[in-house]
């Protein structure tokens, strides 16, 4: 009995005289997994198997296979369609603007778009066309190597659709999967085949998900270079994907969501010491905001840097911005300081400002009167003419000129239709809690509610308020009667108001309310015209 527990107590076997070890299962597979294979019949060394070999290879010959497949679903025959398709239209014209160097307006950040125009540039493309949806694109336009160029951007995301995967520690059949299936999405691969911004949103939202699967893989070296580099890469692609659309903030709180997880694990660790952890919050802040922030104004700088010149979409901007763009016509030959029978337009001080309109269109309901609205076309119909008001006498061309200022009370006149702006005790058409504003009567028929007292908020050029001058002052309009101020928010009429922006008197007396802020954007004065506006710009 003694031998027998002996016996076991060693490990030797009562059946064989051979000691065995147990092996640990790392060990067993890193064997099973080596180089050569132990044939145990004739005690031989044989090679390892093809499949073997193979596996080894996978993480250089898969992203190699799967960038090939991926350019055969995204880029062949991409030529095949010679018109303009879906939302070529838009982003094809977007990028004529920057080889034209035109300005223009767009709800979307311009990254993507600037790199339209780069496609053109590299084809070759002078700008000339204008992407009419359905139109066949000229001979002289090579739209392929346009469409190629956006195709590199979704061909890209299938190899890194794989590594992500492997750097988030998927099995092999996993990793597969997710590879197969943005390989192989239809809506991937159809929007990648055109002239757009989804390829490239897509692209950077890839981009910034392997960043911080390769940052989240480097945890036991923080501080490292490579653990900032990846930090870093990381945050220029959150840039990147903000600085093509907005939506690509879904990426960027994946990230921060990541972050805030990580950050409260590190202050739960009593074993951390304060000094670290504060360099932890500050590395990430720099890296996943201020990076990002950066990326993103300087995609801007250089968007107002290509868009010199004036173009389509100069009236959603401040009249200031669009005197400073070459070739425009605004503050060109305008008197600088207003006055009683000028002819001027009034911007709107709002985001998207429009310039105060009437036409000859009525109200379908209220007081059925001319209506006024916001517009952003040019034309004569926003043009307005500044008289004295009632109470004063009327205006005479011979008289000396008496300029307009703080507290003075206006009337202004249509210069197409010859009505006075009013506004009275009746609802607006859509904001029923303002009244509504609209034209009324001529030079001679009218009253007192045609009447609006200018009140100065603020002038970049000079702090005199005792007269108003061209681009630079910002100004109210109040009316005594009614005691509201004219206002021009985002609220867009029906079909009868051609869809334009609702104008309106607000009762609310909101001094930082800036849709109530109004400046003089053109101005013509045959009796004054040796001082310009230009003047208050840097420019003569």
């Amino acid at each position: 009995m003694a031998d027998n527990g002996s016996a076991s107590t060693t490990g030797a076997s009562l059946a064989s005289d051979v000691r065995r070890r147990n092996v640990p299962h790392t060990e067993r597979q890193s064997t099973t997994s080596s180089l050569v294979e132990l044939d145990d019949k004739k005690g031989k060394q044989r090679p390892k198997s093809h499949l073997s070999a193979l596996l080894d290879w996978e993480p250089m010959i898969a992203p190699i296979l799967l960038t090939v497949l991926s350019m055969f679903t995204r880029m062949y025959r991409i030529g095949r369609s010679n018109i303009v398709t879906w939302d070529e239209a838009h982003f094809g014209k977007f990028g004529s603007h920057y080889l034209k160097r035109e300005f223009y307006f767009d709800v979307h950040p311009p990254l993507g778009k600037m790199l339209v125009g780069l496609s053109g540039l590299l084809a070759g493309y002078n700008g000339s066309f204008e992407f009419k949806s359905g139109e066949t694109y000229p001979e002289d336009l090579n739209y392929t190597f346009m469409r190629l160029f956006n195709a590199a951007f979704g061909v890209v995301c299938v190899p890194l659709a794989y590594l992500t995967a492997r750097e988030l520690g998927f099995r092999r059949g996993t990793v597969w999967l997710v590879s197969l299936m943005v390989l192989f999405e239809n809506s991937y691969a159809t929007i990648s085949r055109f002239i757009l911004l989804d390829s490239m949103l897509l692209c950077f939202t890839f981009t910034t998900t392997f960043c911080w699967a390769k940052f989240h893989r480097l945890q036991r070296s923080s501080f490292s270079v490579e653990w900032f580099t990846w930090l870093f890469l990381t945050g220029i692609s959150i840039g990147c994907v903000c600085s093509v659309k907005w939506v690509g903030l879904f990426c960027t709180a994946l990230v921060g969501l990541y972050t805030i997880e990580d950050l409260w694990n590190k202050f739960g660790d009593l074993k951390m010491s304060e000094v670290t952890l504060a360099k932890h919050f500050a590395a990430r802040v720099v890296g996943l905001i201020l990076i990002p922030a950066l990326v993103y104004v300087f995609s801007f700088y250089i968007h107002f840097l290509i868009l010199e010149n004036s173009g389509p979409g100069d009236a959603q901007m401040s009249s200031l911005f669009q005197a400073n763009l070459k070739g425009t016509q605004v503050g060109k030959d305008s008197p600088l300081e207003v006055a009683f029978g000028s002819r001027v337009t009034l911007k709107n001080m709002g985001y998207g400002g429009g310039l105060l309109h009437s036409h000859v269109q009525t109200y379908p309901e209220g007081s059925s009167q001319q209506q006024v609205t916001c517009y952003h076309h040019k034309d004569a119909n926003n043009d307005w003419f500044i008289y004295p008001n009632r109470k004063e006498p009327q205006y005479d061309a011979d008289a000396p000129l008496k300029f307009v200022g703080d507290g003075d009370v206006i009337r202004l006149i249509h210069g197409q239709t010859g009505r006075n702006l009013h506004s009275h005790n009746i609802p607006a058409p859509i904001t029923k809690s303002h009244h509504e504003v609209s034209c009324y009567g001529n030079l001679t028929i009218g009253d007192d509610k045609d009447h609006w007292k200018v009140e100065v908020v603020d002038d970049v050029a000079s702090r005199d308020r005792s007269r108003i001058r061209t681009l630079t002052t910002a100004f109210r309009l109040r009316h005594p009667v009614l005691g509201c101020y004219l206002r021009a928010g985002n609220t867009n009429l029906p079909q009868w108001g051609f869809k334009q922006i609702e104008t309106t008197c607000v009762k609310e007396n909101n001094h930082r309310d800036v849709y109530t802020h109004w400046n003089i954007e053109t101005h013509t004065n045959d009796r004054r015209m040796s001082f310009h506006a230009y003047s208050c710009c840097g420019q003569r």
